[in-house]
């Protein structure tokens, strides 16, 4: 018996309808899994809002995490169902993605998100939290470690982005040289994206897969902005201004606990980014993991959540232990 393909299921059910039916499901879906982790929606006032959801049961550890670059909070809601007995959190669409606020007259620079996300942790009154980000979720999550460092009990970098080796390829070779993987206006183009992304791409139902696709091409070009205005149009690795919208000579300047995650097979950034970061924090500590691509927190939730657990209570027992303690 042959089974129908994916595009003549799509021809099937063809219609304005699709994209709306994708949403809806999308959307129920996560109102339950939040229901479920006794969790909210919020979303900040004012003319730059922010969105974000909040678990808050008053737990002792608290988590803020950052997702990465056209990602978005509800991919965290796997992971978190693995943290929920443990801590509190906070995870945000940044600026410029998910339903978070776009200004085109703004100019979405690394400096810039940070502060926009320092002004948004001062408005939510955390002052004790550990600091978590994924990618471009990273990048921020280092400039803020050496902004607000006193309010940041340590840091997690998973496949962090905003570290330049210009010897060894990795995404930014693409964008300088005027490859976009965000740039999606085709199926087969989101195809892609999904197989640089992770190691083994997940199987997502027919009507969501079309409601993130479309997404996607939908903000094709806000993408291309936002990757202009990090890049500061930076052309080739030569140019004067890589050191400015890099973080390799800040990251020597953090000084609390941290632990680095990477994904073996991460296509995006290769895992000498991840020794070349280790090798500037002191006492930072490094998993590169085996099978796992750019975002280990989707692919593998339970692992992640395993680590992360392990690395505060690791730093809750040096802690007790006294000052003398290292990693």
């Amino acid at each position: 018996m042959a089974f129908p393909s994916l595009a003549s299921l799509r021809a099937a059910f063809s219609g304005p309808w699709r994209e709306s039916l994708g949403a809806d499901i999308f959307q129920q879906y996560v109102k339950l899994r939040l229901r479920i982790l006794k969790g909210e929606i919020f979303r900040t006032a004012g003319p730059r809002p922010i969105e974000y959801f909040k678990i808050e049961q008053g737990k002792k550890e608290k988590l803020i995490f950052l997702p990465g670059f056209a990602d978005y909070k509800e991919n965290f809601l796997d992971a978190a169902q693995f943290l929920v007995s443990d801590f509190d959190m906070v995870v945000v669409d940044l600026p410029g993605f998910g339903r978070s606020f776009k200004h085109p007259e703004d100019r979405y620079t690394l400096v810039q998100i940070a502060r926009w996300m320092q002004d948004f942790i001062a408005e939510l009154g955390w002052t004790d939290f550990h600091l978590l980000g994924n990618s471009l979720g990273g990048a921020v999550s280092i400039e803020l470690a050496l902004h607000i460092p006193e309010k940041i009990k340590s840091l997690t970098l998973i496949d962090t982005a905003g570290v330049t080796l210009p010897e060894h390829s990795s995404v930014y070779h693409e964008f300088v040289q005027g490859r976009n993987v965000f740039e999606i206006q085709t199926r087969e183009r989101f195809d892609y994206f999904l197989h640089r992304v992770f190691y083994r791409p997940p199987v997502i139902p027919l009507f969501v897969r079309d409601h993130l696709f479309l997404e996607m091409a939908k903000n094709s070009k806000w993408h291309r902005k936002i990757l202009h205005d990090l890049l500061q149009n930076v052309k080739d690795f030569n140019d004067p201004r890589v050191k400015e919208v890099s973080l390799n000579e800040k990251i020597s300047q953090i000084k609390m606990p941290t632990m680095i995650i990477w994904g073996a097979e991460d296509t995006f950034f290769p895992s000498q980014t991840a020794a070349y970061i280790q090798q500037r924090i002191p006492h930072a500590q490094l998993y590169v993991l085996p099978d796992l691509g750019h975002i280990p927190q989707i692919e593998a939730p339970v692992k992640f959540a395993r680590m992360f657990r392990k690395f505060v209570r690791t730093q809750r027992n040096a802690k007790r232990a006294g000052p003398s303690q290292h990693l």
